[in-house]
């Protein structure tokens, strides 16, 4: 009994150890295949890596041979529409685009920033039109009022139905004078217009520290450029800005082409605007010209008129007197 088993544990034995041979089998043959099919996946990536490379290799030589090296798409034309802002040869200095360079190889972002950093640019648009032709065109800011450079003393400034300041007569000069538009932007442009020559002259703001670029953006500010605006819906024929002066805080003071002086306050507008029309339809009737108006008051507006010759020899005009004889005793 004992001899049988001693034979049958022998038996039990040699199972488990052929078992464990046959685990080991697999295994080993379950790790071949992964590290088979990883090596083929290592070779399919490298095998698409080569051929990516490969591709941009060529498609860089075939761009540098047919493009970038090709006469054909050197830049020839420069069409620009800069509106007088400046001229050819200043666009050229300032972006770089100049005929000869090759159309695909130009920054025209940078070329873009560098005209919108001008102050009488608003917008900028480039654009590329193969082979061999780019397009530029600025939007200019249209300035409408002459910055003057001098600034009313406050023991100068008058009340609304004094005496006006005198006017310097300011007129523009190329890169000196500041204008600037109906949204503050200051600018200092070098090349003049036949506008520039007309804008009426803002004064009443200190300008001593202003630069090209900078904002205007005091209520004064405002102030003149709501009572500009609504004075330009009046005929230019009847009516023609000649100064606008915001020194004092509760008044803007306009003069003519007439030397006319207006004083407008800075509420109701419209209603000020009416009066002012009431106002040029009497002088156009009755052949009088205003000297001063005050336009704040709503009713019995305090208005003066330019005196004709004739209204000043009869007011001059002494009174004659008819001496009698001296009678004697």
């Amino acid at each position: 009994m004992r001899a049988r088993r001693t034979t049958g544990n022998r038996r039990k034995g040699g199972t488990s150890r052929q078992h464990l041979l046959e685990v080991n089998v697999r295994t080993a043959s379950v790790n071949r295949q992964r590290r088979g099919k990883a090596m083929g996946f290592l070779w399919k990536v490298s095998a698409v890596l080569l051929v990516i490379a490969l591709a941009a290799i060529g498609i860089r030589f075939l761009a540098f041979r047919f493009f970038f090296h090709n006469p054909e798409y050197e830049l020839t034309h420069v069409v620009t529409h800069l509106n007088g802002v400046m001229t050819d040869e200043e666009f050229v200095t300032l972006t770089g685009l100049k005929p000869g360079k090759n159309i695909l190889q130009l920054d025209l972002g940078e070329a873009s920033r560098r005209l919108s950093a001008l102050p009488e640019i608003r917008s900028v648009s480039i654009e590329r039109r193969m082979p061999d032709t780019v397009e530029v065109g600025v939007e200019r800011r249209h300035p409408i009022f002459l910055l003057s450079s001098e600034i009313i003393p406050p023991e100068s400034r008058t009340g609304p139905d004094e005496a006006p300041v005198e006017n310097s007569g300011e007129t523009f000069e190329s890169g000196k004078s500041l204008l600037c538009d109906g949204e503050g932007m200051v600018m200092r442009p070098e090349h003049p217009a036949e506008e520039f020559q007309k804008l009426p002259v803002l004064m009443g703001i200190d300008t001593s520290s202003l630069k090209p670029g900078q904002h205007l953006e005091s209520e004064s500010f405002r102030n003149a450029v709501a009572v500009n605006e609504a004075l330009s819906d009046l005929p230019e024929e009847t009516f023609q800005v000649r100064t606008v002066d915001v020194s004092k805080p509760y008044a803007v003071v306009v003069t003519d082409s007439s030397n006319a002086r207006f004083t407008f306050g800075t509420k109701d507008l419209p209603g000020q605007i009416d009066r002012l029309r009431k106002l040029i339809t009497h002088c156009q009737e009755s052949g009088r010209r205003i000297a001063t108006a005050n336009l704040i008051i709503q009713r019995n507006t305090p208005v003066t008129f330019v005196l004709t010759p004739e209204d000043r020899s009869a007011k001059i005009t002494p009174v004659t007197t008819s001496k009698k004889p001296a009678k004697h005793p």
